[in-house]
């Protein structure tokens, strides 16, 4: 049952290759065709930015990113920073921090 779907699937996407060209393959992927509609647009260079126990997003940033911040993404709003907490028992961790 399994194999038929697949070549059903397969089947069906060689015709519309076939009948269609890049119409066709738009259909199959859509992501395809909105990258070739969009003009290319130079990245810009955010990067976290980590002065005394505070993290902020800046743009157009050239400084190096510490070795703890390469893995955090950008922040889910425009005024969140990672903030440097001490916990109750001394110990140190960094906090995502939204205002």
């Amino acid at each position: 049952m399994k194999s038929m779907l697949v070549a059903l699937s397969l089947g069906t996407g060689a015709v519309l290759l076939a009948a269609g060209g890049g119409q066709a393959a738009s259909l199959l992927n859509p992501g395809t065709a909105l990258a070739a509609e969009r003009p290319e647009v130079a990245p810009r260079q955010v990067r976290w930015v980590c002065t005394y126990g505070r993290c902020v997003w800046r743009p157009r940033s050239n400084v190096r990113v510490p070795f703890y911040a390469q893995s955090w993404g950008p922040p889910p709003r425009p005024n969140c920073s990672w903030v440097l907490r001490t916990g109750p028992q001394g110990q140190s961790h960094w906090q995502q921090v939204c205002r």
